[in-house]
């Protein structure tokens, strides 16, 4: 037995460990360990947190936040007039439209691939998806270079993400995302399901078990899933525990926000926020509307429209707003023309973000796309200035060097090498007009 533990390679290692914490511990609460097939500026935003919301599938731009009215690729739908002068949204987003001097928009993201996982990727990541390494996402970023916000709590939460979300990548398991697939269930078995006598002993038990491969392989990679656990047990025995209870909640609450995953995913994102956890992604998916999108968009935009107003009407409430920063994106947008079945199909050459608190003046439109939505005006935007934005927000500085376990150095939006200095710098600039 001891001989087959120390020939496991990583893989085959860490579907062991899940194996143990979940049978021998009597539990199944564990971080989103990504996929471990792996080879190995200036600072200063006044964003505390940062909530990303992730509109899975490819979000229509010209039936969200870039409508066309007049133009023949608008199609059936109307405009929602904003506070702010020749600014109109989606006749499906009047909530936010009401709220415009509190939001910025983006309307010349652009990126080169329109296939969902690979665009998913890189708008996580600031990063192409390559075979030989995993990049991190956001939140793993913001914990490595500003470190640990909670003694207890996750630095980062993904709320309803699914199984391809990247993690911390090659930042390894102590950075890893903790997942929460269903935002009413909350963490679902994370007590013992023995008594706290037999819980010890087993633990005792599996750190003996444990103990040569540590002493034979003292490496960074073997120690980072040592602390990982280390980290889970304590989160199962915290009180905090209760911020991802929503039952807490008055039932009121819960209504206004919306009784589906979105809206319950934008409370617990707030609950979260409000007790310390720095970054969390909440995933709302069913944008993929090849077919009758008008019978399909009024409610899939009206939930996320009163979802996302509620939330900025809550945080401004509790004194969170400023210290919080929203973004709302897509991995594309959908095409201009209308297809034979009443829908839109797959279109990166022209998409909407959409940013709010967190030191971004609402109010305003950076970047435009041509009269008919297909390309960009002016201005445009890719990933990595999107993550490079998200990083100033956040204090994160853009040209601190993370090496993986490879050796291969990465900064959080991207980089690239300066002829002229020889050195390594970052790629892509913060959009700064969002926080002017």
């Amino acid at each position: 037995m001891k001989q087959g533990l120390n020939s496991l390679d990583g893989q085959s290692r860490r579907k062991f460990m899940l194996n143990a914490a979940k049978s021998a511990l009597g539990v199944s609460m564990v971080p989103m360990l990504g996929n471990d097939n792996v080879y190995g500026a200036a600072t200063g935003g006044k964003a505390e947190h940062c909530i990303f919301f992730y509109m899975s599938g490819g979000m229509t731009h010209l039936d969200t936040f870039d409508p066309k009215p007049g133009a023949e690729t608008q199609g059936k739908t109307g405009t929602a007039k904003t506070p702010v002068a020749g600014i109109e949204l989606s006749e499906f987003l009047p909530g936010l439209a009401q709220r415009f001097k509190d939001i910025a928009l983006v309307r010349s993201m652009q990126l080169l691939t329109a296939d969902h996982r690979g665009a998913s990727y890189q708008l996580h990541t600031a990063y192409a998806r390559k075979a030989t390494i995993i990049h991190p996402t956001t939140g793993p970023w913001a914990q490595r270079l500003l470190g640990k916000g909670h003694d207890t709590l996750p630095d980062s939460v993904v709320i309803g993400g699914g199984g391809n979300h990247s993690g911390s990548g090659f930042m390894g398991p102590l950075l890893s995302p903790l997942p929460i697939g269903d935002p009413e269930k909350g963490i679902q078995n994370v007590k013992a399901t023995v008594d706290e006598r037999a819980f010890g002993k087993r633990m005792k038990m599996i750190d003996t078990f444990d103990a040569s491969f540590q002493n034979k392989f003292k490496t960074k990679e073997v120690k980072a899933y040592s602390d990982f656990y280390d980290e889970t047990l304590k989160l199962m025995k915290s009180e905090d525990l209760e911020v991802f209870d929503l039952t807490k909640e008055k039932k009121e609450k819960r209504e206004k926000y919306g009784m589906n995953r979105l809206g319950q995913g934008a409370l617990l994102a707030k609950r979260l926020v409000a007790n310390g956890v720095r970054h969390v992604e909440v995933t709302y998916g069913g944008w993929d509307m090849h077919n009758d999108l008008w019978n399909v968009i009024p409610e899939r935009a009206g939930v996320m429209d009163n979802a996302i107003s509620t939330l900025i009407d809550d945080l401004k409430a509790e004194g969170l707003f400023d210290k919080t920063l929203i973004v709302l994106g897509s991995e594309f947008g959908r095409t201009p023309r209308i297809n034979a079945n009443g829908g839109r199909d797959h279109h990166s050459a022209v998409f909407s973000t959409m940013w709010a608190g967190g030191g971004i003046v609402g109010g305003q439109v950076y970047g435009s796309s041509d009269d008919k939505g297909i390309a960009p005006k002016e201005n445009k935007v890719g990933a990595k200035e999107h993550n490079a934005t998200i990083a100033h927000a956040m204090g994160m500085p853009l040209d601190k060097v993370i090496y993986a376990p490879s050796g291969r150095p990465f900064m959080v939006a991207g980089h690239k090498h300066d002829p002229k200095t020889n050195k390594m710098v970052p790629e892509a600039e913060p959009i700064m007009q969002l926080f002017s």
